[in-house]
C-alpha cells in the first residue's frame, strides 16, 4: 500500500515537472508565411506588409515566409500596400493549442494560476502557419480552420478597389 502511494505521488510530480505551463515550456514566437494575391489568385510579390498584434508590430515586403510572431491572444492585424494594386487586409484569428491538456493541466496543484499565466502571456495562442491576403479584399483567417501544409482558407468580409479611401490615410482637402 506505501508503494502505491509513493508511486502516485512521484506520477503526480512527473505530469507537474513535464506537463508545466505553456510559458515555462513553450515556444514565446511561432513562424507565419504571409503572401499576397491578386483576385484571380495570382501571387503577387513586393507588397509592403504591416503586421501588427497586442505584443508586437513587423514590417517587411511578401513574401514573408517564416516570419517569427510573438504568440498572443490578440488578433495580427496585416495590412499590405504596393503602387498599382489595391491594399490587401486581414485578420487573423489565434486559438488555444491543446485544450484537452489545458483542461487536464486544471488538475495539476497550480493548474488554475498555469492555465491563467498562459493565457496572459499568450504562450498558448497560435495563429495560422500560412495565409494568402487577397488584394482588394478584407479578410478573416481564423486558426481553426487550419487544414493540413496548404495556406488556411480565409473569409473575405469586404472587396474594394485602389480608389477607396480610407479614414487613416485620406489626404486632407480644404475649400478654399
Amino acid at each position: 500500500m506505501m508503494r502505491l502511494t509513493a508511486l502516485r505521488a512521484f506520477a503526480v510530480a512527473l505530469a507537474t515537472l513535464t506537463g508545466g505551463c505553456a510559458t515555462v515550456t513553450g515556444e514565446a514566437t511561432q513562424p507565419i508565411s504571409i503572401q499576397t494575391v491578386d483576385a484571380q489568385g495570382r501571387v503577387v510579390d513586393g507588397m509592403g506588409c504591416s503586421v501588427i498584434n497586442g505584443s508586437a508590430h513587423y514590417v517587411g515586403d511578401t513574401p514573408m515566409f517564416d516570419l517569427k510572431v510573438r504568440r498572443s491572444s490578440t488578433p495580427l492585424v496585416v495590412e499590405c500596400r504596393r503602387d498599382g494594386y489595391p491594399p490587401a487586409r486581414a485578420v487573423v484569428v489565434p486559438r488555444a493549442d491543446n485544450l484537452l491538456s489545458s483542461g487536464a493541466q486544471l488538475l495539476l496543484p497550480g493548474g488554475t494560476s498555469m492555465l491563467l499565466l498562459d493565457h496572459l502571456s499568450g504562450y498558448m495562442y497560435s495563429y495560422p502557419r500560412w495565409i494568402q491576403v487577397q488584394s482588394g479584399a478584407d479578410m478573416v483567417f481564423d486558426r481553426r480552420d487550419e487544414r493540413g501544409r496548404d495556406p488556411t482558407p480565409g473569409l473575405i468580409t469586404r472587396q474594394f478597389d485602389e480608389f477607396v479611401r480610407f479614414a487613416g490615410g485620406a489626404p486632407s482637402t480644404s475649400a478654399d
